[in-house]
């Protein structure tokens, strides 16, 4: 539910901002680089779906995390209203858990790094003098390494390391401080991706390796920018 109503907020605003494409933008055409800090809730779904085979009922245990993301971009400003981006975001880590009935105290212990690069498009409309609102799209690649442990960290998991194609939508709103200087404020939900980590390295009640933990992952992230053009 949390994430079609941040799903319907997001495409409102951009809807809001397609009924404003009659106004001119606020740029003229050149590079610029940017820089982003975000406030992210990265989001670990469908722990669920891990293999932990005999051990009664699943039962969800930590599955968000409160992270700071920061990342560099270089991008092109057609003049038009019209931008690209291509955005690197940098390593943070995060750990998930999750139980199981039979076993309420030895819980999963996942633990996972991901950074990505993007490839952005914006569409910018301008509402008044140095004030601009616009909408992105993003496609690009994600790196997500996996591991962990249950129970104690004798007991390990093999890591596992996942380079896969992401996307991510947003919206926001811009002030022109400065001539060359841009301030952004905005939002964006991205999709990362499956996150898997290699099967168990410790030896289970069957003597067998057939555990793996596995989520998926999402982050909700609001975030400060600054664009300088040249």
């Amino acid at each position: 539910m949390d994430k079609l109503l941040t799903r319907f907020a997001v495409s409102s605003v951009l809807l809001t901002a397609v009924s404003l494409s009659y106004a001119q933008n606020v740029n003229d055409a050149g590079y610029y680089i940017s820089s982003k800090v975000a406030a992210a809730k990265l989001q670990a779904d469908n722990m669920e779906t891990s293999l932990r085979p005999g051990i009664g009922q699943f039962i969800a245990g930590k599955d968000k995390k409160d992270l700071t993301n920061t990342s560099l971009g270089f991008g092109y400003d057609f003049g038009n209203g019209w931008r690209t981006e291509g955005e690197y975001t940098f390593k943070n880590n995060a750990e998930f858990t999750s139980g199981s009935s039979n076993f309420p105290t030895s819980l999963n212990h996942h633990k996972v790094d991901t950074q990505r690069l993007m490839l952005n498009a914006y569409r910018d409309f301008e509402i008044m003098q140095n004030v601009a609102v616009y909408g992105n799209l993003g496609l690009g690649v994600a790196r997500t390494e996996s591991s962990g442990w249950q129970g104690n960290t004798s007991r390990q998991y093999l890591s596992n390391t996942e380079t896969q194609l992401v996307y991510s939508i947003g919206a926001g709103a811009s002030y022109k401080a400065i001539k060359n200087l841009n301030l952004d404020l905005g939002y964006h939900y991205v999709d990362l991706g499956k996150a898997d980590s290699g099967l168990n390295n410790f030896a289970n009640a069957r003597s067998l390796q057939d555990e793996q933990m596995k989520a998926h992952l999402y982050s909700n992230e609001f975030y400060l920018g600054a664009r300088y053009s040249f």
